[in-house]
């Protein structure tokens, strides 16, 4: 039995069918309960659209959809056919690298959600879908490729492959998202690549506007560093492996120089006691950092050896001190060098001793309590993370990570008073999964101490959605922006006088830098007219950080430099929305947004996020064209997944894909499948051209659909401009589902199938009908557009096959919205509600006596006006055979007395009523005698 017979109304009795066979049925055959006499003149719903469309079939319908109603020729329709102000989403550009995964689907699905949700009601759109075409991934990728180790260094051969290999993904991710359904103009003219010329140019001129502003300074400051990669990253490169295994050691560092209130033990010796996660740091101890908020104590141990520790920190209290340590000095482990105690605010009392071991070269915290104390950096580590010369020739040459740790407490042994290994969380280098460390080096750097406080408080400006998590999302990027002391944004792979280089890069490519000499790059003119030795320059070596590649994109890609909405995952708080919104603040005083809609991630069936590298992954393709074994990975189509993207997409931080998720999901289709399936077979042309001039005669029920339709619209349409695309998925199914299925189609089965083809309130029906399935199609256009443009297709009055995105919106009256003629039908099915309960006889069967308040007798003498109907609507809307109203106004509840007739049943419509002919009702006698 079709699925739409589950559908259950809360007016239902729970053991009626909503729909019998007969009225199921789509194509005109007879129900065996009826006289085949009888059959032809039966109106039943007629369309050729397929019931189930699966496996192999769905696949080919996808695909003859996407071609068929122009899918790909959509987002250009639009920006010739409709009109501005545009709505401007701006994309986040992808990796160039590798298969798409889910992330993918779950972004440029929720995009491609918003700006068709915009283009079915008629506003043009601004969409232009990016790549990122450099970083390491690419570069990893060529490198693997690269059979010649003199290639491999080759800079000009290096970025030729690297092109070669962005372009070829570029498209391979394209036919992807076309397949998905994503409208955007997908010739490269309609895209930006971070690589193209006329992208570089303009970051160039961006980042001489930057340090014109004295925003772009060089300095010597730790950032992260991958060995691995040999290059720095930022906080958004780096994936934190919680089962990191650290060599942790107590260090004793003897004290040379006594604070005052220790001047009494000047004849003993007192060690400071430190406690460190990186022993390999400790041949770049520059000071002891201390807090001048922690109390101290002077601890003895039973040898003797007396050791300074937070008090907090040890069981027992030998003799407080105070927190002055001020010009107390000792002697590093390795050189014996005098060196520092230095007050600062990030010693805490929680763990370790309460003395911090301060490698100015190894930690932002270090580095900055260096800073504030004017002492140079000593960095002893290369972009191999190994020591450099300077370190020692013990040291020189040894892996930080590894061998540099062991060799470096087995050199200062005596001052080693414990040693353990923890398991805890270390940052990674997110490509190439191994561990990174923090290493000072010369880099370039935004200023964002100028841009910080700016930022913030316009962000207060910034709508964020979804709603619920709106203050979350606020306080996530804040904090985000407040961690940031500065902003590292060069990074040394195989990059002042920018506006010359920009007509090089323009006239030869950006591998001119590296094809061409120093006196070519800078001319002679330019040379001769600053007096400058060509000796004394070099080439830098340094490249832009991806981040500030990307975060620019605004200002090459917006038509204003700013946009409506930019959409990501939730990880771009510490990427691309920081990114942007601080190179934006920058350079034109305001955010590139006005609004942020941030989307959570996918997790497998144990709730853990999917990675290639636990083996968790699921590709988009396989959900929609299944896998090698379609039992256990069925075809679930394109729309499918769409679905799945809108209902889980917004809702979930954490964005389940299991199985039953996805059934769940394909269910739902099926459902708005079949009901508006039956809608288009209810638009069969019957009795035209004969009923085009006949005044249609729309009754209670059909105005409260009206009244029902005007108010889903209103819901949609809200739940669509405020990306709540979950809940625009529970309106469509509880509205299909209880408001067209279970009460409104099921009520007029009567006249649309049995009254005559002309008939004024039959016509009525229809033309509902017809309102019904235009307004909901175009609601479940914008996530399930391939449904929708295959309803239109079968559309009756389609006869060009003109796509459903093309015909503008539709729009719909003021004067639908009828709150009285909402209540009246309400009470009616108050009634019905009551009246199910008390039987579960069928009950058209039987007589009802309905005795009701003056005030409910009033609302329900609008669909009966006589005391006794067998042909009223409220006998229609109460589906009994006949109703004797009856108006008591001492009465608080209704009360409803049933009692079986003995009325004969019309072998046409299936009604028991009254009638001298033994088959037929009077109705249906009446509408064969005038067809005859």
């Amino acid at each position: 039995m079709n699925s739409l017979i589950k559908f259950r109304s809360k007016y239902l009795n729970k053991n009626l069918p909503i729909l019998t066979k007969s009225w199921m049925r789509y194509y005109a055959q007879p129900d065996k309960s009826v006289e085949k006499k009888y059959t032809n003149s039966v109106l039943l719903p007629q369309t050729k659209l397929p019931n189930r469309l699966s496996g192999v079939k769905r696949i080919e319908m996808d695909n003859y959809l996407n071609d068929k109603c122009g899918f790909q020729d959509l987002y250009n329709w639009q920006r010739k056919n409709l009109t501005g102000p545009d709505f401007v989403l701006h994309d986040g550009p992808p990796y160039a690298n590798g298969s798409p995964h889910l992330g993918h689907a779950i972004n440029k699905i929720l995009k491609d959600i918003t700006t068709r949700s915009r283009v079915i009601i008629g506003q043009r759109v601004h969409y232009k879908p990016g790549w990122d075409c450099h970083g390491l991934p690419i570069e990893l990728k060529v490198i693997n490729k690269i059979k010649d180790d003199t290639d491999k260094s080759n800079p000009i051969k290096l970025r030729k492959l690297a092109r070669e290999y962005a372009k070829q993904e570029t498209k391979k991710q394209q036919q992807e998202f076309i397949s998905w359904g994503v409208m955007a103009d997908w010739q490269d003219t309609g895209c930006y690549f971070t690589n193209e010329t006329s992208y570089v140019c303009n970051q160039l001129k961006q980042f001489i506007n930057l340090y014109e502003k004295k925003l772009i300074y060089r300095d010597f400051k730790p950032v992260h560093w991958s060995p691995s990669s040999r290059t720095a990253l930022a906080e958004s490169e780096l994936e934190h492996n919680d089962k990191h295994e650290s060599q942790c050691a107590t260090v004793s560092l003897l004290l040379k120089k006594l604070p005052d209130k220790l001047k009494s033990y000047e004849n003993r010796k007192i060690y400071g006691l430190t406690w460190t996660t990186t022993p390999w740091t400790l041949i770049a101890n520059q000071a002891l950092s201390y807090s001048p908020d922690i109390t101290y104590a002077i601890v003895e141990n039973d040898k003797g050896d007396i050791y300074i520790i937070a008090q907090e920190l040890v069981d027992e209290v030998a003799k407080k001190i105070g927190n002055d340590l001020l010009n107390a000095t000792y002697h590093h482990p390795i050189t014996g060098i005098e060196l520092p105690f230095l007050s600062s605010n990030h010693v805490s009392n929680k763990i370790g001793t309460g003395l911090v071991h301060t490698a100015f070269a190894h930690g932002t915290e270090d580095f900055l309590v260096g800073l504030a104390h004017k002492i140079p950096v000593i960095s002893l580590v290369d972009e191999d993370g190994k020591y450099t010369d300077e370190a020692g020739a013990k040291f020189a040459g040894l892996d930080v990570l590894t061998e540099g740790g062991k060799t470096v407490l087995d050199h200062i042994g005596e001052n080693v008073v414990h040693t353990e290994k923890i398991i805890h969380s270390y940052p990674y280098d997110w490509r190439t999964k191994k561990p990174v460390i923090t290493r000072a080096s010369n880099q370039w750097f935004i200023n964002t101490d100028i841009l910080k406080k700016k930022a913030m408080d316009l962000v207060g400006n910034v709508n964020f959605y979804p709603k619920s998590r709106e203050s979350v999302a606020i306080n996530c990027l804040n904090q985000q922006l407040q961690q940031r002391p500065y902003w590292c944004i060069s990074r040394q792979r195989v990059w002042d006088f920018v506006e010359r280089l920009c007509k090089l890069i323009e006239q030869y490519g950006s591998d001119c830098w590296w094809s061409m000499t120093i006196e070519d790059l800078i001319g002679k003119d330019y040379i001769d007219k600053h007096n400058l030795n060509i000796d004394d320059l070099e080439k830098g070596q340094d490249i832009m950080d991806i981040w500030f590649d990307s975060g620019v994109s605004w200002s090459s890609v917006l038509p204003d430099g700013k946009a409506d909405l930019y959409l990501e995952g939730m990880d771009q708080f510490n990427g691309w929305f920081q990114s942007s919104l601080l190179t934006s603040i920058a350079l034109q005083d305001v955010p590139p947004f006005k609004s942020i809609f941030v989307h959570g991630f996918t997790v497998d069936k144990n709730g853990v996020k999917m990675s290639k590298s636990l083996g968790n992954v699921i590709s988009p393709e396989e959900i929609i064209r299944g896998g090698k074994n379609q039992n256990k990975q069925p075809v679930y189509g394109v729309d499918c997944l769409r679905w799945w993207v809108a209902h889980h997409g917004v809702q979930h931080n954490k964005i389940p894909i299991v199985n039953t998720v996805l059934k769940d999901s394909l269910e739902s289709v099926q459902k708005i499948r079949n009901s508006l399936r039956f809608l288009l077979g209810a638009l069969y042309p019957y009795g035209q051209p004969d009923n085009k001039n006949i005044q249609a005669e729309l009754l209670y029920l059909d105005k409260y659909m009206l009244h029902q339709l005007y108010h889903y619209n209103k819901k949609i349409q809200k739940s669509y401009n405020t990306f709540e695309y979950h809940n625009v998925c529970k309106t469509i199914i509880n509205f299909i589902t209880n408001d067209v299925s279970a009460i409104y189609c099921h009520m007029i089965k009567d006249r649309l199938y049995c009254d005559k083809a002309t008939s004024p309130s039959r016509i009525g029906a229809v033309d509902v009908i017809g309102e019904v399935l235009a307004v909901v199609t175009r609601s479940i256009a914008p996530i399930l557009p391939h449904l929708a443009e295959e309803i239109w297709l079968h559309h009756p009055e389609n006869l060009a096959s003109v796509p459903l995105h093309h015909l503008g919106p539709h729009y719909l009256p003021d004067e639908w919205d009828s709150p009285d003629i909402e209540d009246i039908i309400q009470s009616a099915l108050v009634i019905r509600d009551s009246l199910n309960k008390m039987t579960n006889t069928k009950t058209l069967t039987l007589d009802a006596t309905i005795t009701v308040d003056e005030k409910m007798f009033t609302k329900l003498t609008k669909l009966q006006n006589e005391t006794q109907s067998w042909t009223s609507e409220l006998c229609n809307i109460l589906q009994v055979s006949s109703v004797t109203l009856i108006k008591n106004s001492d009465l608080s509840t209704p009360q409803i007395s049933l009692k079986s007739n003995d009325n004969l049943l019309c072998k046409r419509c299936r009604k028991y009523s009254t009638s001298a002919n033994e088959e037929l009702c009077v109705r249906c006698e009446t509408v064969l005698i005038s067809s005859s």
